[in-house]
């Protein structure tokens, strides 16, 4: 009976009773590139099964109409060197390549489904891994964060 009892108590506690999300302040947290890419993360928070980063993006240039922050490789955070480190981001729906207009800001949470370790105090996000700063299409854009615990 009491097993039961617990059974059903736990049944109608919400989720988030039992897990808990961390939040981070962000240290830093901002890169700009000559093309014209300001790109702001301004929070990171770990829950139970995903980690979402609060960005700012902005795109003001002469040189092109339009970049793709998320193009041809996903858009990873890491904590450390290995690829067995970092998790991929869950492709935005109606806006896959994370497409930005001259002119521009986008704000919102990104998704990388997985956790980030509780002791990392260290995480790059990395977009357009391996292009170019500079690259008018997808610009290789590296944002080093540091995380207060």
């Amino acid at each position: 009976m009491l097993k039961s009892l617990v059974v059903v108590l736990a049944l109608l506690l919400p989720a988030s009773t039992f897990a808990q999300e961390r939040s981070h302040d962000i240290a830093g947290g901002q890169v700009s590139v000559p093309l014209g890419l300001t790109v702001q993360v301004k929070s990171v928070t770990v829950g139970e099964d995903a980690t979402k980063v609060r960005l700012l993006a902005s795109f003001d240039s002469g040189q092109t109409n339009f970049i793709n922050l998320n193009d041809e490789e996903d858009a990873y955070l890491a904590w450390g060197e290995s690829e067995q480190e970092r998790i991929f981001m869950r492709q935005i729906a109606d806006n896959k390549w994370m497409r930005i207009s001259s002119g521009q800001s986008m704000e919102g949470d990104l998704v990388f489904p997985g956790v980030i370790p509780a002791d990392a105090s260290k995480l790059t996000l990395a977009f357009n891994p391996g292009n170019a700063s500079d690259d008018t299409s997808a610009p290789g854009v590296t944002i080093p964060l540091e995380i207060a615990q």
